[in-house]
């Protein structure tokens, strides 16, 4: 817990901790305490090596000779998971593909994705992407107020990922409730009935894909889901149902989650500055793409990442064990006053705004960052054409963010606003 009689940088980081409610709302003293004091840090709950830096992160993100990116990440949570949940997901085991594989086996997987997630094949969905996008907006644009994750930051990517899995749209409901089961179960945060619950929900979210899988493999259509049930490795053979699950779960996730909570937070940001509101209403096309870069940086829908010790090493002066688990903290990384001026501001004319860590980086660089970009380029170019005066409905200390060590954003968040007419 935070001292209330410290200042943010003279307090200690044994003052925080990651789960700490008050953290999760606002991690940004400990981050700020973290650069100051100990940008390598042992997190005496978790036993995580924190990394804040953003030197010190893109180093370790380089580094495939003393770290590796399979974790054990459900050993991850103290006391692990209960034993129905083991059970329930071991009933579809999902096989290291993408986040947590390490070459060479990354590199069968690597390709397939990067094909599927093509710039060319982004570029053309611009046109799909902003017909949902007003549509969205035409459901309450005549009201007075929304919800703006329930109304259109969550239905937005669910829409977009889901009819790429080959989802119709009568699922969605499920595929909702899958989606925030799989990433309760990556946040580690949880008690044992819930995570008992999230598991089921993943099993029944992977029996659901691969049935989808299977037909797609019978008539294979103009879907990722399609293209990867097709897809070929390894001596021209199919991928096993471990591995599409692996694949489509961290698709799932990366393709819908991590946007809908970079829209609640680009919404936040503009209902609590009106000044900033005015600017990316009037910002042309790269300010407009630094806007959404800015909220990528400071809010960053993913937390961190981690990584396992290969050997034991030095890091910044602080020695890590064989085994232990190393925390790329990016959300401090995108906060580093040595690499942005002014971190917690949102400059819509910061010269190095591109060059954040909210995807990670080196050779697990987020597959789908185009995919999100395209999607949050459109959605606050429409949002502030067609809306003006957006503001909170309520306190903002009254919005609850979600309980999780790795992801970030509100469950709700209701705004005011005006139709805009001209």
């Amino acid at each position: 817990m935070t001292s209330p009689t410290r200042s943010p940088v003279s307090a200690q980081p044994a003052d925080f901790s990651l789960r700490d409610p008050a953290v999760i709302a606002n991690p940004q003293p400990f981050y700020r305490s973290l650069h100051a004091h100990a940008p390598v840090w042992r997190d005496q709950e978790t036993g995580f090596y924190i990394v804040s830096s953003y030197a010190l992160i893109t180093q370790c993100l380089r580094d495939d000779d003393r770290l590796s990116a399979q974790v054990d990440r459900p050993a991850l949570r103290p006391g692990g998971l209960p034993e129905d949940a083991k059970r329930l997901l071991a009933e579809r085991r999902l096989t290291p593909t993408l986040i947590g594989c390490d070459a060479p086996e990354h590199l069968l997987y690597r390709p397939l994705v990067n094909m599927v997630f093509s710039n060319a094949r982004v570029e053309t969905l611009e046109p799909h992407l902003t017909a949902i996008v007003d549509r969205l907006i035409d459901g309450f644009v005549d009201l007075p107020g929304c919800d703006a994750i329930a109304t259109f930051a969550a239905p937005l990517p669910l829409t977009v990922i889901a009819g790429q899995l080959g989802v119709p749209e009568d699922r969605l409901g499920d595929f909702k409730r899958w989606s925030d089961a799989i990433v309760q179960l990556l946040g580690l945060v949880g008690d044992d009935e819930r995570l008992i619950e999230c598991a089921r929900l993943q099993r029944d979210c992977l029996d659901f894909l691969l049935s989808q899988a299977e037909l797609r493999r019978a008539r294979p259509n103009d879907t990722i889901l399609s293209d990867l049930a097709n897809a070929r490795i390894d001596d021209d053979r199919l991928l096993t149902d471990g591995e599409l699950a692996s694949i489509l779960v961290q698709l799932l996730v990366a393709g819908n989650e991590t946007t809908t909570n970079t829209i609640g937070s680009g919404l936040l940001a503009l209902a609590r500055d009106s000044a900033l509101q005015a600017a990316v209403r009037a910002a042309d096309a790269r300010a407009l793409r630094i806007f959404v870069e800015e909220i990528l940086r400071t809010e960053s829908a993913v937390q961190g990442h981690y990584r396992k010790a290969k050997l034991t090493f030095d890091l910044a002066g602080v020695t890590i064990p064989q085994g232990a688990v190393v925390h790329l903290r990016y959300g401090a990384g995108n906060l580093d006053s040595a690499v942005f001026a002014d971190p917690s501001s949102i400059n819509l004319a910061r010269p190095n705004a591109f060059q954040h860590l909210a995807f990670g980086g080196g050779a697990h660089f987020c597959v789908g960052a185009m995919l999100a970009r395209k999607q949050l380029v459109v959605a606050f170019r429409r949002l502030t054409a067609r809306l003006d005066d957006i503001r909170l409905a309520v306190e903002e200390t009254s919005l609850e963010r979600f309980p999780s060590l790795q992801h970030r954003g509100v469950k709700t968040l209701p705004i005011l606003f005006q139709r805009h007419i001209g």
